[in-house]
């Protein structure tokens, strides 16, 4: 004979409670499998890669003289030294120098390449990707075009002292140089490298993301 249970309000309330717990639990259990998916500390890189069309194209470009047109404020950086004036401009990538009443116009590349903090020691394979590539490049032109030159410039963010960024500049540049000539087999001649500090900021001011912009190193064609 079967008996029926009559199920009290309390008794209910329980049921209803220890259900939804339940659930509560597999959904939990859910997002907490979606994240140990993706292994602790590890952060999503960014892939940076050089396009050897737009910068062969672009260093390609001997210098030439211009005369210098107003251009919007916020494309260009100027800084006053006792150097040469240098204007960079970063939509068309050109760096307007004005010296002894002549105005030259150098086409640049900017190289996606990391360093370790505070050092002039290369961060990751990329980086060395990237230097190989370009150095394919500047072969490729020196030997469409003898005579070629290029400089490899350091920059630095405002961060910090102006003798520190000075030195980490050029010592990042030469690391470049050195980069491209041992290792690459770039004549020597066809390169110089200096390092400015951070005399020419993008974002004098800016947030860590932009000052990372302006630890840069360029490659300059200069003749």
């Amino acid at each position: 004979m079967k008996t029926n249970c009559p199920i009290t309000s309390s008794r209910l309330n329980r049921l209803l409670i220890a259900t939804a717990l339940c659930f509560t639990n597999l959904a939990v259990f859910g997002q907490i499998e979606d994240v140990v998916r993706v292994p602790v500390g590890v952060a999503k890189r960014v892939i940076r890669t050089l396009d050897r069309e737009i910068v062969q194209k672009q260093l390609s470009l001997p210098p030439r003289n211009v005369v210098v047109e107003t251009v919007p404020a916020e494309t260009v950086t100027v800084v006053q030294t006792s150097q040469p004036r240098r204007v960079y401009n970063m939509e068309r990538n050109v760096v307007v120098i004005e010296e002894q009443g002549q105005t030259r116009e150098l086409n640049y590349v900017t190289l996606p390449v990391l360093f370790e903090v505070e050092t002039n020691d290369l961060l990751d394979a990329e980086s060395r990707t990237a230097l190989e590539q370009v150095a394919q490049i500047i072969l490729a032109i020196s030997q469409e075009s003898p005579g070629t030159r290029f400089d490899i410039e350091g920059h630095t963010s405002t961060e910090g002292t102006d003798d520190y960024n000075m030195t980490l500049s050029a010592a990042r540049a030469k690391r470049v140089f050195d980069e491209l000539t041992q290792r690459y087999n770039i004549p020597a001649s066809l390169l110089t490298a200096h390092g400015y500090g951070e005399n020419y900021p993008m974002f004098p001011k800016g947030t860590e993301d932009q000052m990372q912009m302006d630890r840069r190193v360029l490659v300059v064609r200069t003749n």
